[in-house]
């Protein structure tokens, strides 16, 4: 279960969004939705969400978020929210059912790691657990950020103007009902900030640390802080392991760009592979139309739709929308795509000179290519388990798709064909190689 604080009024956003702070939107989806698909990826899908500022908006979108994401959201109204985060966390006392429960801010982005490392190492009763990050230089509002000062895991301090800090407060804790201690006695104190009630659990040494350090996150509370959480969704977007060299140094930056307008809309990943597919149709139909000028425009058309092929995915991940049936679609069109492009370059040399070498290397070339796909997943799984997660040698659809735009651009489509022949073929006896090996060890 998770209590997720969303009754502040987001004053610092407001001038630039015009909307209350949970319905601020990153790259399409608002911050409400990105922080409950965070947790729902950690195995969470109960929610408690605290009401304050413009309650109705907020309630409204959070439900439309449960019924959609088919998750559980109950709310709660904070009445002393204005006096600071901490009443607004107080006001769900007795509403978070058997502990632990994660508290986390609407405004905080967050690797769902970091909850996985919570889960892991869970408090004591009476005690709370926060993540921190002791890497100070890769905090991004060095001055705003939460000061932790740390003694053997335990909290010794935590304030915003520490001058000696060890690390600082990501937002994500795990807690049990100490919490509501802490703060009722800080509130007694006239003192109604969370970081006031973690205090005080602090000084009994029931405030202890989980580090975080190297797992992303970010305090989305002002217009700065919204543009650098836009940069580093689209920057992790080129971080996908199973790229090839074409994909992730050419194609990759170009669909990044693409898909940082296309997050905006309402186009599906579905909807972009579909749009991929015809536009490779396209590109073969004009292939296979004799004369050196249709041959350029397929194949810089087939280019463009490897391009657009890599926005599915980005979609779907910046949208957390991926589905098994998605990548399933996107693999089968993929392979259409694949046999119709080599189709259409090898109708285009055999109409042109009539040699049965053509049909025999587009047979060549579209037998390699499906059988590349074949050995991709187990390949890929290989590669992934024993790299974990670094890059490593790949010759895919990718570069199939981009020697066929060079093949076209400078009329050697029989020569395209051998070579697409030749290094998918040679490529499937390399990873059948590379995976005896492993099994044999």
């Amino acid at each position: 279960m998770a209590l997720i604080l969303a009754a502040g009024l987001g004053s610092r956003l407001r001038p630039q969004t015009k909307t209350p702070k949970p319905l601020t939107k990153v790259l399409g989806l608002t911050l409400a939705e990105r922080v409950v698909c965070t947790l729902i990826d950690a195995d969470i899908r109960r929610f408690l969400v605290t009401l304050g500022h413009e309650a109705e908006a907020v309630r409204a979108h959070f439900s439309d978020i449960a019924r959609r994401r088919d998750v559980r959201i109950d709310f709660i109204e904070a009445e002393d929210w204005e006096r600071g985060n901490g009443a607004s966390a107080l006001a769900a006392k007795g509403r978070t059912g058997e502990p632990p429960f994660f508290l986390v801010m609407i405004d905080h982005l967050f690797d769902p790691g970091i909850a996985r490392a919570l889960a892991d190492d869970p408090p004591a009763p009476g005690e709370m657990c926060l993540a921190v990050d002791r890497d100070k230089d890769g905090i991004f509002d060095l001055d705003d950020v939460t000061r932790v000062k740390i003694d053997d895991g335990r909290i010794q301090e935590i304030e915003k103007t520490l001058d000696d800090w060890d690390a600082g407060d990501t937002g994500v804790m795990l807690c049990t009902s100490g919490l509501f201690e802490g703060l009722e006695r800080a509130a007694a104190r006239n003192e109604h900030g969370l970081s006031d009630g973690l205090r005080e659990l602090a000084g009994e040494g029931r405030a202890r640390t989980v580090d975080v350090t190297g797992m992303p996150w970010l305090d989305v509370d002002t217009p700065e802080a919204l543009r650098e959480a836009e940069r580093r969704l689209m920057r992790d977007q080129g971080r996908k392991t199973r790229d090839g060299p074409v994909a992730r140094h050419l194609n990759r930056p170009v669909s990044r760009w693409l898909s940082r307008y296309l997050v905006r809309t309402t186009v599906t990943p579905n909807q972009i592979s579909l749009i991929s597919w015809l536009l490779s149709c396209v590109a073969a139909g004009l292939m296979a139309v004799s004369g050196y000028p249709a041959l350029a425009a397929g194949g810089a058309l087939a280019q463009l739709a490897s391009i657009v092929d890599g926005c599915d995915g980005e979609i779907a991940r910046l949208k957390h929308a991926q589905s098994e049936f998605g990548g399933w679609f996107d693999a089968v069109l993929d392979r259409y795509a694949d046999a119709v492009l080599l189709f259409g370059l090898m109708w285009h040399e055999f109409a042109a000179t009539g040699t049965s070498l053509s049909v025999l290397l587009g047979f060549a070339a579209i037998l390699g290519s499906f059988l590349n796909s074949y050995t991709a997943d187990k390949y890929d799984g290989l590669m992934a388990q024993r790299l974990q997660g670094a890059s490593y040698f790949r010759l895919g659809r990718d570069v199939r798709v981009f020697v066929i735009f060079l093949g076209a651009l400078s009329n050697l489509p029989l020569v395209t064909l051998g070579v697409v022949a030749v290094v998918m073929n040679v490529e499937v006896v390399r990873r059948i190689v590379v995976c005896a090996r492993a099994d044999t060890k």
